[in-house]
C-alpha cells in the first residue's frame, strides 16, 4: 500500500511571523511614444503610421512575446552583425514585457511587466529606487526629410520598446502613480512554513518549491 503525505488544515492561534515579503515583479503603465510631435531625435511619427504599427504588435502582446530590452543594443563595429542585432530582441537582454497599449490623445500608453530575468531584476531594482527610467522605440521605417525634421513613413515595423535613461520622447518616463508590485509573502507559524493560506513542514515546503509545485509570483500587495 502506497502512503500519501496528509496535512489537515487547523487553526493556528500564534501570530504569523513574516520571513519573506520581497517585491518580485512590477506592473505599471506609462507613456511609450508620442504621435504627431517632433521628438529629441528630430523625428515625427504620424498617428496613423504609429497606430498601424502597434496594431501589428497585438498578436505578440496576446502571447506575451512583445519584449523589451535593458538599453538599445550597442553597435559593435561589424555592419552585418549590427544590422541583425538592431532588428532582433535578444532573449538574454529582455527586461520587460509589453502587455497592452492604448491611445490617450496623442500619447501611446503601454502596460508593462518586469520580466523574471537578470535584466528584469535590474529594471525592478531601479524602479524600487524610483529612478527616472524611460522607454524608447526600436523599429524599421523609411524617413522623409522635411525642413527641420524627419517624418516616419509607413509601414513602420516596431521591434521593441527598450528601457533607457534618455528617451527620445520627453514624456516617455515611468509613472510611479501607475505602479503595482507583485510579491511572495511567506510566513512561519508554530514551526510550519505558510504560503497563501496553506501550511507545510519546512522540508516538504522546500521540496515543493524545488519541483515548482508552489509558485511565488501569484499574490498582489
Amino acid at each position: 500500500m502506497n502512503s500519501s503525505f496528509i496535512l489537515e488544515s487547523f487553526p493556528i492561534l500564534q501570530e504569523a511571523k513574516i520571513i519573506k515579503a520581497d517585491a518580485s515583479k512590477a506592473i505599471f503603465k506609462m507613456i511609450l511614444q508620442t504621435a504627431d510631435e517632433i521628438n529629441h531625435n528630430r523625428r515625427k511619427y504620424p498617428r496613423d503610421v504609429l497606430a498601424e504599427a502597434l496594431s501589428s504588435c497585438e498578436e505578440r502582446m496576446k502571447r506575451r512575446a512583445f519584449f523589451g530590452e535593458m538599453d538599445h543594443p550597442f553597435p559593435q563595429g561589424n555592419e552585418t552583425f549590427d544590422s541583425v542585432r538592431q532588428t532582433t530582441v535578444s532573449l538574454e537582454g529582455i527586461s520587460h514585457i509589453i502587455r497592452d497599449y492604448q491611445f490617450k490623445g496623442n500619447h501611446v500608453i503601454g502596460e508593462i511587466e518586469t520580466a523574471s530575468t537578470p535584466k528584469g531584476a535590474i529594471l525592478l531594482g531601479l524602479i524600487k529606487d524610483q529612478a527616472g527610467i524611460g522607454m524608447s522605440m526600436r523599429g524599421l521605417a523609411e524617413l522623409e526629410r522635411l525642413q527641420d525634421y524627419d517624418e516616419v513613413k509607413g509601414p513602420l515595423t516596431i521591434i521593441s520598446f527598450d528601457a533607457v535613461s534618455l528617451p527620445s520622447h520627453q514624456s516617455a518616463l515611468i509613472d510611479f502613480n501607475e505602479m503595482q508590485f507583485e510579491s511572495s509573502v511567506i510566513t512561519e507559524q508554530c514551526g510550519l512554513v505558510c504560503h497563501n493560506g496553506k501550511c507545510y513542514l519546512p522540508e516538504y515546503f522546500d521540496k515543493l518549491v524545488e519541483t515548482k509545485v508552489i509558485k511565488f509570483f501569484d499574490k498582489w500587495i
